[in-house]
């Protein structure tokens, strides 16, 4: 029996293929009598606002694990001494955070000792090449999404890290997997007000991340907080404008217009000698109407007879798409969480951390759609289920709707301008198809929804497991 245990024991552990990300750090440290540079065993440590905390051991040592990503107060306290409180601790993703304590004997109460923590130079637990940006540090920055971030690292441009794809990275949330499975991309247009801290790994990969070939993005959400609401609202709006230089196209002086419909060169063609050699080469090489009109007369199809000026009207009917952008650009994020009102404390401090994104961007000329458009609803719940037990349940649900980037059946959906742009000037010959027809690429909506559940269970200051 025992060794069939052991034999499905091993089978569960190989055949495991979704391994969840760190999203929590530690606090570790070391407590001694200033004096004399004595351990102080049995010394209590408090994360003030929190439930953790620790007693150190007989050596002085002690740990505090599965910390939240944030910016915490430590207080020390053990009887004789004065209390020590440290500010402005720092924890990050994946990684321990030190902090010392040394007490001062003291036979009366006396006041309490306050210090503020500073970050180390070196950290050394770290064994990858990574960057941590918490709530804080993402506030201060121009940007408004995960995507322009991790773009602000060195050698990495949008979310290629070190010259490697995009779909050779991988995106957490909380733990959870945020690949598309169609085509290996990475989906990120998670709330940014509901993020904790980013953690941006561009090498060395710990193993609990599987096989990663360019880079690791881990994100922690915020989680609701046990005795207050907290909100946050992003917002951002441009006006309808082009996004391009020059003439619209629809313009009867744009590249694609002009030669056919002014009159110094529609009717006898580019080459006559009307414009300079300047204006010339700046427009497509066009015969005239004149010419094509005959060549409909010289065939012996009576139905296709075209005089010079319905020639003419007939183009400008194939190009009568009015291509100018009137919609405006908007981004719209917001959060809000705390305590489940009325049950919080009967269901073990239940609390709920809700965010929305909403946003548009128009497309630099309309194709079947407009705009890219992408919306998505985030929740987190978070109880308390037992002592040292936490059970998190988070899910998503969001849309993403516009145009097909492509028109042989593979997955992808057009976000900007810049992507259009590379592809309409593929292929010069059928830009005005992409252009003034709505047929060329379909319309396209991708539908998300992802549910996790995570439960974790500290055993003691020094084991947990999730």
């Amino acid at each position: 029996m025992r060794k069939l245990i052991l034999i499905i024991s091993i089978m569960l552990l190989l055949t495991i293929n979704v391994l969840f990300g760190g999203v929590t750090g530690k606090i570790a440290g070391v407590i001694t009598d200033v004096e004399n540079g004595q351990p102080l065993a049995g010394a209590n440590i408090v994360v003030e606002g929190t439930t953790m905390g620790a007693a150190a051991g007989v050596n002085g040592y002690y740990v505090i694990l599965n910390v939240p990503p944030g910016t915490y107060t430590l207080k020390s306290t053990m009887m004789g001494y004065t209390t020590v409180t440290v500010t402005n601790v720092r924890v990050s993703i994946d990684l321990t955070t030190t902090v010392d304590f040394k007490l001062q004997p003291q036979v009366i109460m006396g006041e309490e000792v306050q210090v503020v923590a500073e970050r180390p130079v070196v950290q050394k637990d770290i064994s990858a090449s990574q960057a941590n940006y918490n709530a804080k540090d993402i506030q201060s920055l121009p940007v408004v999404s995960v995507a322009s971030v991790v773009g602000l690292e060195a050698g990495v441009q949008g979310l290629s890290i070190r010259g490697g794809s995009v779909d050779q990275t991988a995106f957490l949330v909380n733990g959870f997997t945020m690949r598309d499975e169609r085509n290996n991309q990475p989906y990120t247009a998670i709330s940014y007000t509901s993020i904790d801290e980013i953690q941006i790994q561009t090498g060395g990969f710990n193993a609990e991340y599987g096989n990663i070939r360019a880079g690791l993005i881990n994100v922690a959400t915020k989680e609701g907080k046990r005795d207050s609401y907290h909100f946050g609202m992003i917002t951002r709006y441009s006006p309808p404008t082009k996004k391009h230089f020059g003439h619209s196209p629809s313009s009867p002086e744009s590249y694609w217009i002009r030669p056919y419909v002014d009159n110094e060169v529609c009717w006898t063609g580019t080459k006559t000698g009307a414009w300079d050699d300047y204006t010339r080469k700046q427009f497509v090489e066009f015969e005239g109407w004149n010419a094509v009109s005959e060549k409909t007369l010289k065939d012996d199809d009576p139905t296709n007879d075209l005089t010079p000026a319905a020639a003419q009207q007939l183009f400008l009917w194939e190009h009568r798409r009015d291509l100018d952008i009137s919609k405006p650009d908007y981004d719209v994020d917001m959060s809000f969480g705390g305590p489940v009102p009325f049950i919080s404390e009967q269901l073990g401090n239940l609390r709920f951390f809700a965010s929305y994104r909403n946003a548009r961007n128009m497309y630099i000329v309309p194709l079947s759609r407009d705009s890219y458009r992408d919306y998505n609803g985030q929740l987190k719940i978070t109880a308390d289920v037992g002592e040292g037990m936490k059970l998190m349940i988070d899910g998503l649900l969001g849309q993403q709707a516009g145009t097909n980037n492509n028109n042989s059946g593979d997955p992808g959906i057009f976000s900007d301008s810049w992507g259009i742009a590379d592809a309409l000037s593929n292929g010069p010959k059928y830009i005005d198809g992409r252009m003034y027809g709505t047929d060329y690429w379909c319309p396209s909506t991708i539908q998300r929804m992802s549910l996790g559940a995570k439960f974790t269970h500290v055993i003691n200051p020094k084991t947990f497991y999730e």
